[in-house]
């Protein structure tokens, strides 16, 4: 099978499995990934390390031979009132979880690469600049890939040991669609982890503060996450290219559950066992050591939510065993003056 006609058997079996979108681009070295990590290094050298990390996700395993790029779309799913403003739609609508459609589309793919004798490895690149490059999406001043559906999205990679056709674009910064003068993602950004156009500091972000990125010992910044408890829309929410995107017209699968597990009360109330079998096989960005972070998070987020029905737990947990939690729970007394 020559390669334009394997291209488009690809593509089409992508759209048939739910994937919304399907690119193809060279397995080379995403060479203005590189370039922005060094412009973040220069600009936020105290967060040097955390860019560091991401180095990797420039280079193509050496066998591949070309990358193919899937998104799929989640404003089709609905958001729980009760989780909106307090767990990230991205998170919410993970499509890596085993019983999500999204999770068989992959699985999907990967069945049908394999069975046409082609082996490739899994997201190991950086996602967004591959769909940029890929032609399937702009990058907004936020930092995240819009399409046609807005940002709201899941992207997919597989590098491929076989040449594909594919399509060659230009550089972000010359495609984006963000107007010049438009900075509301910035401005509303409440811890200034986004200081300027298509530039972030990865550790001031409330996602990343959520998950227990620098073990979240920046107290500046505990009275603005909000009622965030894991992850963060904000920068997404307040864009103008996401209007109307959201159409939440079906549930996801399981949501109902997730709703009723996730509140403060029973977050504050948790041991181990709740930890384990509820909590981290849904949310595991927050590690297996860290069941202490959930609790601080919570702890900021009943402080921000102004509700005096929580002023109990907090005093609770002012005696907690944990030091963290300790030491959150004062400082939560103490701004609370309770």
């Amino acid at each position: 099978m020559n390669k334009k006609n394997l291209t488009k058997k690809i593509k089409e079996k992508a759209i048939n499995l739910g994937y919304n979108l399907c690119g193809i681009i060279p397995a080379v070295t995403l060479d203005d990934f590189t370039r922005g990590l060094d412009r973040r290094m220069k600009d936020f050298p105290e967060v040097k390390s955390s860019y560091e990390d991401l180095s990797r996700l420039a280079f193509p395993p050496k066998e591949a031979k070309s990358i193919i790029v899937c998104i799929g779309k989640y404003t089709q799913y609905k958001v729980p009132e009760l989780l909106d403003n307090v767990i990230g739609k991205f998170y919410l609508f993970d499509e890596r979880l085993k019983y999500s459609n999204e999770y068989q589309a992959s699985q999907g793919l990967g069945d049908y690469l394999k069975s046409l004798g082609i082996n490739y490895t899994n997201n190991t690149i950086s996602a967004r600049w591959a769909a940029e490059k890929a032609g399937l999406g702009f990058f907004g001043k936020n930092n995240f890939i819009y399409t046609k559906f807005g940002s709201y999205v899941w992207i997919n990679t597989w590098a491929v040991d076989v040449e594909l056709d594919y399509l060659k674009t230009e550089t972000a910064e010359t495609k984006s669609l963000c107007c010049d003068n438009c900075r509301k993602c910035i401005d509303a950004c409440p811890t200034k982890a986004l200081s300027g156009d298509f530039s972030m500091n990865k550790e001031k972000c409330i996602a990343a503060l959520s998950f227990g990125g620098g073990e979240i010992n920046k107290k500046e910044l505990w009275d603005k996450t909000g009622a965030w408890i894991y992850g963060c829309d904000i920068c997404q929410d307040v864009c103008p290219m996401n209007k109307n995107k959201l159409k939440q017209t079906e549930t996801f699968p399981l949501m109902a559950e997730t709703t009723e597990n996730i509140t403060f009360e029973k977050i504050m109330k948790m041991d181990e066992k709740y930890f384990f079998e509820v909590l981290y096989p849904r949310f595991w960005y927050i590690g297996k050591d860290k069941m202490w972070v959930w609790k601080c998070n919570v702890l900021r987020a009943m402080v921000n939510s102004g509700d005096a029905k929580y002023h109990n737990l907090i005093t609770d947990a002012c005696s907690d065993k944990d030091d963290h939690v300790r030491e959150t729970a004062l400082w939560a007394r103490n701004k609370l003056q309770i």
